[in-house]
Parts: structure tokens; sequence; C-alpha cells
């Protein structure tokens, strides 16, 4: 059986980029897109804040050490805060960017997918629903996606008129 969200996580990336300043957020992200560092965390704590003022009953915490033996961190964890034990989520998020290349971007987006589905999750966040998403701004970059052989199942949609694609992969972890 499928573990159940606590939230509705590609929802509110989608309603991020395409709702919540109407023209403003894909302006912004195309004013950030060459920046040096790119604009991943700026969208962590948007989306954060979304799912935020949607679900008060949850809390998120960003660059969190969930895998055991190593010393990686995910983007955010989601905890319901009346049922900790509840399952959690916990999301790795990549913002494409104008400082790497379309082949770095789907590498960095294949090695999120590896690491939800193969490094072991600390048993304190476990049951989990795991995600990797991407947000992929370019056309050429889009269609590599599009055409990469995924070893799992990798799902898609468009974000409205503005041109920008979110990909991602979910996985059930008990």
């Amino acid at each position: 059986m499928a573990l159940q969200d606590l939230t509705d996580v590609i929802d509110r990336v989608w309603f991020w980029i395409t709702k919540s300043d109407k023209e403003i957020v894909p302006n912004k992200i195309a004013a950030a897109y060459n920046q040096k560092g790119g604009w991943e965390g700026w969208a962590q704590v948007e989306i954060a804040y979304l799912i935020q003022t949607k679900y008060n009953n949850v809390t998120i915490d960003r660059e969190v050490n969930v895998y055991s033996g190593t010393k990686k961190e995910n983007d955010f964890v989601i905890t319901d805060k009346g049922n900790p034990p509840k399952p959690k989520q916990i999301i790795e998020l990549k913002c494409e960017r104008g400082t790497q290349s379309a082949a770095q971007f789907v590498q960095s987006f294949s090695d999120d997918i590896t690491k939800i589905h193969n490094l072991p999750i600390n048993p304190s966040y476990k049951p989990a629903k795991a995600y990797a998403v991407a947000i992929v701004c370019t056309v050429l970059t889009q269609q590599l996606m599009i055409n990469t052989a995924w070893q799992v199942k990798v799902n898609r949609i468009q974000c409205g008129q503005t041109g920008i694609l979110i990909f991602w992969n979910e996985l059930d972890i008990v």
C-alpha cells in the first residue's frame, strides 16, 4: 500500500511557479538562472513557505542528514507536528541553472534519484515518502530529461505557460 502524503509537494512546487505571484516568479527564476551559486536555496524557502501556509500541522526542516552512514543532507523534511511517527516527506530538489550543462543537470537529478533509492534512511525518519524533484527551465535540458532512459519512473508536468517543467520521482520508504 502506498504511503499517504502529508502535503501535496508537487502541487505546491507547481503553484509557486505558476500562481503564487503570477508573472513574477517565472521572471525571478529567469533572473536567478545565471546567478553564481544558483537559485535552489531561494526555491526551497519559497516552497517551504507555501507548504507551511497551506498545512499548519507540519514542520519543515532544511538541510537535514536523514541518511545513515553518510554526511549527505537532503533538502528538506516535512513532519506532522501532532504525530511525529506518521510518515515524513523527504525532498531532494534540483533547480536548473545557467552555470551547468544540460548533461550535468540531468546527472545531478539522477544522483538525487539514486540517493533516495539507495542510501539507507535513518530509522527515526521512517516511514517516509521520498521525492527527487527537478525544476527545468530550458528546452535543451527539458528534451534531454524527456529522452533519458530512466531506471525508475520519472513523471513530469508543465507549469502553465511559463515554459518551465517539473520532473519528479517518488518512493515509499518503510
